[in-house]
């Protein structure tokens, strides 16, 4: 407790003689809640800081090259935040539309300008030394310094902004160049994609558009320079929209298939893989498969149509024939086994064959 209130309580009690201690004491306490009085054994603390070796010290290390840097950083944003606040309250005057970004360190500018005298004026208020063009139409941009603050100037000129009185249809519309865009409608490029504007812009009032509703956006500009020209998606004639599904249903898509020749087999010519074996799934590979011969069909061609075909064949060699039966018949040796087919037990609906034959075991002669 404080030491001090009890001197205060005898003070008020000896000032006031009529009441009573209990009365001093309550406000001496009132005193002491409210901060008024003084204690002189109270400890405010004592500040320590962390050494380089992980220990503490009374007295504080020097700031260090990056807490400098951080410093210096933290007080120019700061200075740059009360230069975009006073350039908005000048700009409040200036007729026509503007807008006032504070990046980091540095503040963006975005004005109208209708004249030459007007880009003076604003030239000498912020200090603007460099100008340069962009590549967006009318616009021009500086580089000035304002309160010690550098600030970048995008100054538009009255073409390059729309009138408060237009309408949402001329609103839609963006030039580039001199390629006039409608962002109203879809537009396609030249691979076949189809782009949409969804109301989004970047900084400098580019609009951003996106590849069939995706997510991503991208610069109209930078969409009209690597995947132009860009073509507007005119609705159908009954006035619905296109969406990118019914465009691509809309493209014409070819229903007959290209002429392809029809292969024929002539009668004469032995069909080489009419006695292969034909392997079968799921059958047990110790029960013997059966082959497979498929028949010859009959030429539905006429017998003129034959000789004549026989006529325009050229005759193949007897060697070539007989080559081919050759390795017919050694992929047919190769296909039989070689010892006594295996019959499973399971395979005799009768049970296993006993031969009627004694043969003779290791105990003798067996009948």
């Amino acid at each position: 407790m404080n030491g001090n209130v009890r001197h205060a309580a005898r003070v008020i009690r000896t000032v006031l003689a009529t009441i009573r201690t209990e009365q001093a004491a309550a406000v001496a306490h009132a005193l002491d809640s409210a901060r008024l009085l003084v204690d002189p054994e109270r400890s405010f603390g004592v500040v320590l800081h962390r050494t380089p070796d992980g220990g503490w010290s009374r007295t504080g290390r020097p700031v260090t090259e990056l807490e400098r840097q951080a410093l210096t950083w933290d007080a120019s944003c700061e200075r740059a935040r009360h230069a975009a606040r006073a350039i908005e309250r000048d700009l409040d005057t200036h007729p026509g539309p503007h807008a006032v970004r504070v990046e980091g360190d540095r503040v963006r500018v975005r004005l109208r300008v209708d004249g030459p005298a007007q880009w003076a004026r604003w030239r000498s208020y912020f200090g603007i030394a460099i100008v340069g063009e962009r590549t967006e139409p009318h616009a021009l941009t500086g580089e000035g310094e304002r309160d010690g603050v550098r600030v970048t100037v995008v100054a538009l000129s009255a073409s390059a902004v729309p009138p408060e009185s237009t309408t949402g249809e001329e609103a839609r519309r963006f030039r580039i160049g001199e390629t006039l865009y409608d962002l109203a409608l879809p537009m396609r490029d030249r691979c076949g994609g189809v782009w949409y504007f969804e109301g989004r812009r970047s900084g400098d009032g580019m609009p951003l558009v996106a590849l069939d509703g995706r997510p991503e956006r991208c610069s109209l500009a930078n969409v009209a320079a690597y995947l132009g020209p860009l073509s507007s998606v005119r609705p159908d004639g009954d006035g619905t929209g296109c969406d990118p599904t019914g465009i691509l249903s809309a493209l014409p898509v070819s229903h007959v298939l290209p002429n392809a020749a029809v292969p024929r087999t002539s009668a004469d010519v032995p069909d080489l893989w009419a006695r292969v074996d034909v392997s079968e799934t799921g059958v047990r590979p110790d029960v013997p498969r059966p082959r497979v011969t498929m028949p010859i069909l009959a030429d539905p061609r006429t017998a003129s149509d034959l000789a004549e075909q026989e006529q325009e064949q050229v005759p193949v060699p007897v060697p070539v024939q007989e080559q081919v039966q050759e390795q017919v018949q050694e992929q047919e040796q190769a296909r039989e086994p070689v010892g006594p087919p295996h019959r499973p037990a399971w395979a005799e609906p009768f049970g296993p064959l006993v031969p009627s034959v004694p043969s003779a075991g290791p105990a003798g002669s067996v009948r």
